[in-house]
């Protein structure tokens, strides 16, 4: 069911009406000589107020501005009057219309002096000026009075949002400015921008992320940059964060070490890190099958392949395989700088697998049912070749690609080697650069070896009722198997990681909403969720370039247009330049980020 909250929007707007309904007959002509009458009046016994209320008037449309801000010239003229005497400001606001009235009302001469009307202001040079104390507070009655009527006579959908005033405009700047120079972390969470309304904080508490956080929209810079928001209130905070990147965001990895490094938090970055771009001392191997027990690690690597088209019938024989190989490697291990995925690849070769269990000591003990295990595993492949052949396919178009060759243990050049459960307890950071457009199947691979680790190492914390308190941040879900993205998000508050899922697909958009506690909205082509405001005829409002919504569904709030405020990172580096490339909503700016 769609997701609810509680909000104005619930109400129909309010419909335009109108003092002289609109049915009413000759209801032009009436208004028309209405306005005539009322310009005529002005004109001969109010010059100054006419102009006075249509400048106040032109201004409240122009800037948009509320019509309280009309106080402000009505204090002026109270001032001045209290400052001249109302008996001064009196006379002079009643001399120039006695003036008139006494030219036109001469007995004997009223219709030559009502068609030469214009020598009644004779001398307004003189008798004009004084009548601005008054004409001003007339003239701002005037005003509000007209623009009230403008406002009645408008659907409440069509009216252009009110500008801030100036209390709210300075707040704003105030708090862009916080954020700017890298105030990201609020009291009980990360700061996504300012309210439009108010001018303050936009603020998401981890209590509400802890159901799990979706980030859509059509633009990915937008929706890269509002994930990134988070994580970095959450590095600064020490919470653990483990990414899945599939955005291929050349500016990425330099932003995390850049905000690792001014906290002091661990970073580990899979796969190959260019020198000069990002952090290549933070390059870590990956290689979760070489502990844990055997069908876990069976599980992992039937979890990472494609069962689809011919050969999935085999899965099951193949998970079985799997567990009786990696048995076999924990009773008789080979030489520790092996990569497990060769040892695994080697050990699909029945032939090979007989061999390995000579080696097992008589010792093990488990060594007459492995011996047994293995036997029927290797006549069953005997049998049926084809069992294995996807697998073994599959695992060797891994090994044989870019990211394949960093699926080992860690080496000379390399840090150590990536463990998702000691990368929470050290409360480090960890990235997984998976968008490569070249190799989409085996990023696709590896994204569901990833999913499958993190949901492992969740259940483990579970399991221990250790609470990690950290954050998992799956950049583009669209990449990802919608299977292991929802457990994710259903496990996440349970184990203390919860999802941080975005995504630019409106389809993808909306399934993540209804699966999530908290909804970042940005601009996009399609509704994305039922959380969203609408309009009377349905249909919601839409967003401009940099604003965004948040829904929560516990506890309820909305706050229906959000200003995105971009923080700084600490440091740029080197080589990198601000404001080109793909990522140019993640460049860091000059000044250094502070800590909360």
């Amino acid at each position: 069911m769609p997701a609810e909250v509680v909000t104005e929007a619930k109400q129909m707007p309010r419909r335009a009406r109108y003092l002289v309904p609109r049915g009413f007959p000759r209801r032009g002509e009436i208004l028309a000589a209405c306005v005539v009458l009322l310009v005529l009046v002005h004109v001969l016994f109010a010059q100054l107020t006419i102009v006075v209320a249509a400048v106040l008037y032109l201004i409240t449309k122009l800037t948009r501005w509320r019509l309280s801000w009309l106080i402000l010239p009505v204090a002026a003229a109270l001032v001045w009057t209290a400052a001249v005497g109302l008996g001064p400001a009196a006379a002079g606001f009643g001399d120039g219309p006695a003036r008139v009235l006494s030219y036109l009302g001469t007995r004997g001469h009223q219709v030559s002096h009502l068609l030469h009307f214009t020598t009644a202001f004779g001398g307004i040079a003189s008798w004009l000026p004084r009548q601005l104390p008054l004409a001003l507070l007339t003239g701002a009655a005037e005003a509000a009075l007209a623009g009230w009527l403008s406002w009645l006579h408008t659907d409440e959908w069509e009216l252009p949002p009110a500008r801030p005033g100036l209390i709210v405009a300075i707040r704003r700047a105030v708090t862009v400015r916080a954020i700017r120079s890298g105030g990201v972390v609020t009291r009980d969470g990360g700061c996504l921008g300012v309210v439009a309304a108010t001018g303050a904080r936009v603020a998401l508490s981890w209590a509400e992320a802890a159901g799990g956080v979706s980030v859509c929209g059509s633009a990915e810079p937008e929706v890269l940059t509002t994930g990134f928001q988070l994580v970095h209130a959450a590095v600064r905070r020490r919470k653990p964060v483990l990414a899945v990147d599939f955005t291929a965001d050349p500016q990425l990895p330099a932003q995390l070490a850049a905000v690792c490094a001014d906290t002091g938090a661990p970073l580990q970055v899979f796969g190959a890190v260019a020198p000069g771009q990002d952090s290549p001392d933070a390059a870590a191997c990956y290689e979760p099958f070489r502990h844990g027990d055997p069908g876990q690690r069976a599980a992992l690597i039937t979890a990472m392949l494609s069962w689809e088209g011919p050969g999935r019938q085999y899965r099951r024989s193949c998970t079985a395989y799997l567990e009786d190989v990696f048995e076999l490697l924990d009773a008789a291990p080979g030489d520790p700088r092996v990569a497990v995925l060769d040892e695994v690849i080697h050990l699909l070769n029945p032939t090979a697998m007989r061999a390995r269990m000579q080696y097992v000591p008589a010792a093990y003990p488990r060594h007459d049912a492995l011996a047994e295990r293995t036997r029927v595993s290797v006549s069953l492949i005997n049998a049926e070749p084809a069992t294995t052949a996807q697998l073994t396919r599959q695992l060797r178009e891994l090994r044989a690609s870019a990211f394949g060759s960093w699926l080992r243990p860690a080496g000379p050049g390399t840090a150590a080697g990536i463990d998702l459960g000691r990368a929470v307890t050290m409360r480090s950071v960890v990235l997984f650069r998976l968008g490569d457009a070249a190799q989409p199947e085996i990023a696709a691979m590896l994204g569901r070896l990833v999913c499958q680790d993190l949901l492992a190492a969740g259940a483990a914390l579970t399991g221990i009722g250790v609470d990690a308190d950290g954050l998992i941040w799956l950049t583009e879900c669209g990449s990802l198997p919608r299977q292991p993205v929802t457990e994710l998000i259903a496990r996440g508050a349970a184990s203390g990681l919860p999802v941080l899922a975005a995504s630019t697909s409106a389809q993808v958009g909306a399934e993540l909403a209804e699966l999530t506690n908290a909804l970042v909205a940005h601009r996009t082509s399609h509704d994305v969720a039922a959380r969203e405001p609408v309009t009377a005829d349905g249909t919601a409002r839409p967003l401009r370039d940099g604003e965004f919504r948040l829904a929560v569904k516990d506890p309820q709030r909305l706050i229906p247009r959000g200003l995105a405020v971009r923080a700084r990172t600490p440091a740029l580096a080197p080589g990198a330049e601000p404001g080109a490339g793909p990522g140019a909503g993640l460049r860091p700016e000059s000044t250094a980020g502070r800590r909360p």
